[in-house]
């Protein structure tokens, strides 16, 4: 039976990179993303380069209907690794920001992340599969220039470090793990910067000072897969020292399960 890398998020950027990635290493893909023509053209171009399969779902998964509809038409498909990418941010000041647009960045960021990582587990505790779920060097670090954001991602570094020392504690085969990457040359500062009520030039201005300390999504792609090889929990990018480490544990987290 054929296995899969189930990618969400993956029309661009880190999860476009990831997919490139784990497609040059023969794994088939299901990968999913809003637009659907991009994820046709990933599909081509992947397809015809490495000769492997990929399945296209095209979803928002802001929307939680969409994330329980989308995991029933995959559940059935031998998926090795899942990789919840799916997130964006908000670089607006917090006392502009759109009440709204941060509502459907916790609804992406974390409540479909939460969902579709609980039903793969609820599948698959006992089966020697692995999540990687996709936060932020704003995960472990908060940035007061995108508090949601940050707060969202220091949820997903909680939530995924909480799991995986559960189950090694109760001895399952699943494996869970968190990737933290710091800014990303993407189109996702873009994306962050579109509704702020500043002018183009200021905007310019803080795009070229956050890509001097950018990584490409190539990069962070690489670490993707030797986290996904690694018996480590955490991979996480610091920028200062323009390195890449691999981490058993960051927070402190206590675990009373102990289960057979």
């Amino acid at each position: 039976m054929k296995k899969y890398v189930l990618i969400t998020g993956a029309s661009s950027g880190i999860g476009k990179a990831i997919a490139k990635k784990f497609a040059s290493e023969k794994y088939n893909l299901i990968i999913a993303a809003r637009r659907k023509e991009l994820l046709e053209n990933l599909k081509k171009e992947l397809e015809e380069k490495f000769k492997i399969e990929i399945l296209i779902y095209v979803y928002d998964l802001s929307i939680s209907e969409n994330v329980y509809k989308f995991y029933s038409e995959v559940k059935n498909k031998n998926i090795c690794l899942l990789i919840n990418n799916a997130g964006f941010g908000d670089l607006t000041q917090p006392w502009k920001a759109d009440s709204k647009k941060l509502e459907k960045m916790i609804d992406l960021n974390i409540k479909a992340l939460t969902i579709l990582t609980t039903l793969f587990m609820n599948d698959n505790f006992d089966n020697d599969k692995q999540i990687i779920n996709v936060s932020s060097l704003a995960g472990y670090i908060g940035w007061g220039k995108e508090p949601t954001y940050s707060a969202s991602k220091f949820y997903v570094s909680i939530f995924t470090e909480a799991i995986a020392k559960s189950l090694k504690k109760s001895k399952k085969k699943l494996q869970i793990k968190v990737l933290a990457p710091a800014s990303t040359d993407t189109e996702f500062i873009e994306r962050s910067l579109e509704k702020i009520d500043i002018k183009k030039e200021e905007k310019d201005k803080i795009i070229k000072k956050l890509k001097k300390q950018q990584k490409s999504p190539d990069k962070i792609a690489e670490y993707a897969f030797k986290l996904y090889n690694s018996k480590k929990t955490i991979g996480i990018v610091y920028p200062i020292l323009n390195k890449f480490f691999l981490r058993k544990k960051i927070h402190n987290i206590f675990s009373p399960w102990k289960e057979k």
